[in-house]
């Protein structure tokens, strides 16, 4: 280049300036302003590519050095000049296929793995073959290429039975954990208690995957995600307006690593908005709806998750899922572990407040009744209240509504009417009061239907107003028949003034007599197929179990209902069973023979009482003073009422018969040798 006396200070060839330029100057010009353009705009993944690029060209100085000077003694290595640019090359091509961002650990595993696998086996081979030619010996010599074709092949099969035991090891790496993982996921227990769930899936990753956070946000009504739930204590709180969303959306990516967004250029858009400090997070949307976000940290050793790990969540997206969509719509970590224990203890309270009565002891009566919500708690209750030891009320209830409220409603009323108790001392005017209790005290809406009943046992008397009772049975056991006495009747907290609407009615009680009634989840549940229990099961119940104890009865009626269902309940059942034990002098005087074939009794040559019709209308229940409450009877069920009752009854399921029987006017040729199995079915 230069002549002259400048020659010898700048001894350069036009060589000499062909390898600086080429071979260094414009290589680390081009990797500096790469470095520098990425440290600016490029992202953890990019960078991680523009390091693996230098190190290709210190690997291809070093390899070009090497062999200039190994030139220097023999020549003839200088052919191998052009070799050295393939450390370069391999560089490029491995900087331009990686996805994911190696940590420290996976480094050298790599290097490690590259010796073992590929230069000691490498090298070891050149050494045999190296001793295995003599020198002289032509390489077409079929003794040699045998010789070098075996030992080729084992020095291939231990480089990767090598791999393989590198790559399989946990130790080393992280193992094949699809099988595992999946079956983990498909064992949690979504019964259990919100934090089990979550502390389990955080130990599913933890233990699986080798995460080492676990952060879960779901949506809030305010347009953001919260924080339900973070392993390592971190409170984001994320926009639903966030840019990420739409892209993501746009190009239908539900399952994202961090690493992904540097390569893939349809969300690569999203980058400059992911902010959430995880390395992989799992999107959790119906359509264009986001539930939640799951979100990963990294794995415990610092590396990233790659592409095996994304093909694995994206097959597993579905479990994802299903516990996102439990923490949005079931449980809230601030609010629903509050509201469940509170529950809780709602339950244990209000329970031990329903079943706070004045049991009934008189040897007279035998008392059961059961009390079955659907759920944990109902508003449905039967009270028992002692007014002396010969009288006492109880109460039948069903409040409208479900779960808390109705119970809360169900605990005010048994107080209040213990409370009105103590300052009315008329029966009907109780209800009246309770009824305004009810309209304007209690939760719009709130209604009640029930019964309310007293019993005298020095009369053997049954004071009661029904208050929408669906079903009040008296089972006699002289006729040994089945009566409705509950006639009209209805619901508290309907109207402001109920006076008008209910009646106070009375009914004598004798030995055998059996009194039941019920609410309605008694009486309309429905089977599998769509039918109702009704009355008439009822009916037949109280028939089929009148000898056992009241207790038995109530538990066995309770029992048909399970079996005619056969599934779930659908609304709370309460069933009340008053057994009378003693007799009524009424019937001391009755003779088989004084009732007529028509079923009436003939009162003729009975005694006074007994062929006496008390009208009571608007007559005083006279009540020892302490009881402090009257009653006064709108209607008398007297016996004779009561037999006409059961013949009103009869004939309406005869005339029910009648409207199934079949026609007279049938074919003279039609089979009926099925007709019972037909029937039947």
């Amino acid at each position: 280049i230069f002549s002259g006396p400048a020659q010898s200070f700048f001894p350069i060839t036009v060589y000499d300036l062909y390898q600086i330029i080429f071979r260094y100057v414009l290589p680390i010009f081009a990797f500096l302003f790469f470095m520098v353009i990425e440290e600016k705009n490029g992202n953890s993944l990019q960078k991680y590519r523009g390091i693996i690029v230098g190190e290709g060209i210190l690997l291809l100085w070093f390899t070009l050095h090497f062999l200039m000077f190994i030139s220097s003694e023999n020549p003839g290595y200088t052919c191998l000049f052009l070799f050295g640019y393939v450390f370069m090359i391999a560089a490029l091509a491995t900087a331009l296929s990686r996805n994911s961002i190696p940590s420290g650990k996976t480094r050298i595993f790599n290097i490690l793995r590259a010796i073992l696998s590929y230069i000691i086996p490498g090298v070891l081979l050149a050494i045999v073959v190296m001793y295995v030619q003599p020198l002289g010996l032509k390489l077409k010599s079929a003794s040699f290429c045998v010789e070098f074709i075996f030992i080729s092949v084992v020095a291939i099969f231990i480089s990767t039975k090598v791999t393989q035991l590198l790559t399989t090891t946990t130790r080393l790496y992280t193992a094949d954990y699809a099988a595992s993982l999946e079956k983990d996921l498909a064992t949690i227990d979504y019964s259990a208690e919100m934090d089990e769930i979550t502390e389990r899936m955080y130990q599913i990753f933890r233990r699986n995957v080798q995460s080492s956070s676990l952060n879960v946000y779901i949506s809030d009504t305010k347009g953001s995600l919260i924080t339900a739930y973070s392993s390592n204590k971190k409170d984001f709180t994320i926009p639903l307006s966030n840019p990420m969303f739409d892209v993501l959306l746009n190009n239908n990516k539900s399952v994202v690593c961090s690493t992904e967004v540097g390569h893939v250029h349809d969300i690569s858009a999203a980058d400059e908005y992911l902010d959430t400090n995880s390395d992989a997070f799992f999107l959790l949307n119906e359509g264009r709806n986001i539930l939640g976000l799951i979100t990963l940290g990294k794995r415990v050793n610092g590396d990233h998750y790659k592409d095996y790990d994304l093909d694995i969540f994206n097959k597993l997206y579905s479990y994802f899922f299903v516990f996102g969509y439990y923490m949005r719509n079931i449980s809230n970590k601030e609010i629903i572990s509050v509201v469940n224990r509170e529950i809780r203890m709602s339950s244990q309270i209000i329970t031990s407040i329903q079943e706070n009565v004045d049991h009934i002891k008189n040897p007279k009566v035998d008392t059961g009744y059961l009390m079955v919500p659907a759920h944990n708690i109902g508003g449905e209750f039967i009270d028992f209240i002692r007014l002396t030891d010969t009288r006492h009320l109880f109460v039948v209830g069903d409040l409208s509504g479900k779960g808390i409220a109705a119970s809360m409603n169900m605990v005010i009323l048994k107080s209040i009417i213990r409370t009105y108790l103590a300052e009315t001392h008329d029966f009907k005017q109780l209800i009246v009061k309770i009824n305004s209790f009810i309209k304007n005290s209690l939760r719009k809406g709130t209604i009640f239907s029930g019964l309310f009943g007293l019993i005298d046992f020095d009369t053997d008397t049954m004071y009661y107003i029904n208050c929408g009772i669906p079903a009040l049975m008296l089972y006699t056991q002289v006729y040994n028949n089945v009566i409705e006495i509950q006639g009209s009747g209805h619901v508290l907290g309907f109207v402001e003034d109920i006076s008008p609407y209910i009646s106070v009615k009375t009914t004598k009680l004798n030995k055998g007599d059996i009194i039941l009634t019920c609410t309605d989840g008694l009486v309309q549940s429905h089977s599998l197929r769509g039918e109702i229990f009704g009355k008439e099961r009822i009916q037949q119940a109280l028939l089929d179990n009148s000898t056992y104890p009241a207790q038995r009865m109530a538990q066995f009626t309770f029992d048909g209902l399970k079996k005619f269902m056969s599934k779930e309940m659908e609304d709370d059942v309460s069933i009340l069973v008053l057994k009378y034990q003693t007799a009524a002098e009424f019937y001391d005087d009755v003779e088989p023979s004084d009732i007529t074939p028509d079923g009436e009794i003939n009162t003729e040559g009975l005694s006074d009482e007994a062929s006496e019709v008390t009208e009571t209308d608007n007559s005083s229940f006279d009540l020892p003073e302490e009881t402090n409450i009257e009653a006064f009877a709108d209607e008398e069920i007297s016996q004779e009422d009561l037999i006409r009752m059961a013949q009103e009854q009869a004939e309406e399921q005869e005339k029910k018969l009648e409207d199934t029987a079949l026609p007279d006017d049938l074919p003279e040729d039609m089979d009926f040798s099925n007709f019972d199995d037909m029937f039947k079915n």
